[in-house]
């Protein structure tokens, strides 16, 4: 499970970073910002923990929004979040996620991407799903609102968190298929995958003159060059005008032959 995660540290001795070990961590508690103004993703959360939050008691470990992941506070460290006091469970064990709400972001990308974050730290710290926690169940405050607010939305989030952790199942190969090429048989082979036919997208690209270069999660493909059908147009009747030159030299040639014979 990759991930990229921006480091965004609140600078020490800040009051929002305490600095205190934190004890697990036990739990991940899902939060969501509240604030839907344009521009409020988690870079904008990030300089505001490190500028206008430094002297308050406010910070959490994560924000994220439909495009990154930035990270505030170290995993070993405490931050205050969960609204249950110096010493509660939720501030002392426990790490915290923001999942932003600005609205010219894509809301569901920015949940799924908390889904899979709070996935990725239950895999690390070995918890089970039984370990997320809304900040509601520490401080009975009504977040992460995006979620509670939605009818299933808590039972949802769980739902795609449970999904990220299984392992990716690969799709049953039914038979290998042969591959001709105008009658004649290539070492190529296809594979029958639930009724359709597979073949390596390189293989296909370059029968056509095209190109595929890349591996991994993405692949650049460059279509052969496209010729201009006046060019086309063009070069027929070029053909068509030296198919009757050399047809009328043929004659003369034969009429040559005729004449010397």
């Amino acid at each position: 499970m990759s991930m990229n995660i921006i480091q965004d540290f609140i600078p020490e001795g800040r009051r929002n970073r305490p600095g205190y070990k934190i004890i697990g961590p036990k739990y991940i508690t899902i939060h969501s910002t509240g604030n839907t103004n344009k521009g409020a993703n988690a870079a904008a959360h990030g300089s505001y923990l490190r500028g206008a939050a430094a002297n308050v008691p406010a910070s959490w470990h994560y924000t994220v929004d439909d495009k990154e992941i930035r990270q505030h506070i170290p995993l070993d460290e405490v931050a205050w979040h969960a609204g249950d006091g110096g010493n509660g469970p939720g501030n002392r064990s426990s790490l915290a996620i923001e999942i932003c709400e600005n609205k010219d972001g894509d809301l569901s990308k920015a949940i799924d991407n908390a889904a899979l974050l709070t996935a990725h730290l239950l895999q690390q710290f070995n918890l089970g799903l039984n370990k997320i926690k809304q900040h509601y169940d520490w401080s009975g405050k009504n977040c992460p609102r995006v979620l509670r607010n939605k009818p299933g939305g808590w039972a949802d989030f769980l739902a795609a968190v449970e999904g990220h952790l299984k392992p990716a199942t690969l799709p049953k190969i039914d038979r290998t298929i042969g591959i001709h090429v105008d009658g004649k048989k290539v070492s190529e082979v296809g594979y029958l995958i639930g009724n359709a036919t597979y073949v390596r997208a390189a293989y296909l690209i370059g029968l056509t003159g095209g190109q595929v270069t890349g591996h991994g999660d993405h692949i650049k493909i460059v279509l052969p060059a496209k010729t201009d059908p006046a060019e086309i147009a063009k070069l027929k009747a070029e053909i068509n005008g030296l198919k009757a030159a050399n047809a009328a030299l043929e004659a003369r040639i034969e009429n040559a032959r005729i004449a010397l014979s």
